[in-house]
């Protein structure tokens, strides 16, 4: 079934936090602790997200990351472009013309897929950043 990478939770986790706490500057290391995910992929997906204008990076001790925007219009497509390069495709036709399919002239399923893979960005599009770090989505970690 559809999943997300593990670049896109990390990444979608560290922004909701920042959405969470709107003037604090956090840390790869910071967010990586509370949530016990790998520091150094976050790091690298932080700098992707910098790099698309998602987030401001800082440099330095106290450095460390802020949203670049506001989270009311961040929508969770705009992350996963920012780290994946565009939404994740259903199958690897709809992804990239070079694919080794050997039903791909005769398919019947290739049309009715791209309109479901349309759906699927339709509601990451639609999904806001903010609503993401709402607190009824949640279950609150202790933020220092």
């Amino acid at each position: 079934m559809l999943r997300l990478s593990k670049r896109v939770e990390y990444g979608l986790l560290a922004m909701q936090d920042m959405a969470r706490r709107p003037d604090t500057v956090v840390s790869a290391k910071d967010v990586a602790e509370r949530y016990a995910i790998s520091q150094s992929l976050l790091a690298k997906v932080l700098q992707q997200l910098a790099r698309a204008g998602v987030v401001r990076s800082f440099s330095g001790v106290n450095g460390g990351y802020v949203l670049a925007l506001d989270p009311t219009t961040v929508s969770i497509e705009q992350v996963i472009t920012a780290i994946e390069g565009s939404s994740a495709a259903l199958v690897d036709c709809q992804d990239t013309e070079d694919h080794d399919c050997a039903a791909h002239e005769h398919c019947t399923i290739k049309a009715p897929l791209a309109i479901l893979q349309e759906r699927i960005n339709a509601t990451f599009r639609s999904m806001s950043l903010a609503e993401l770090a709402s607190p009824r989505h949640y279950v609150q970690l202790e933020v220092s």
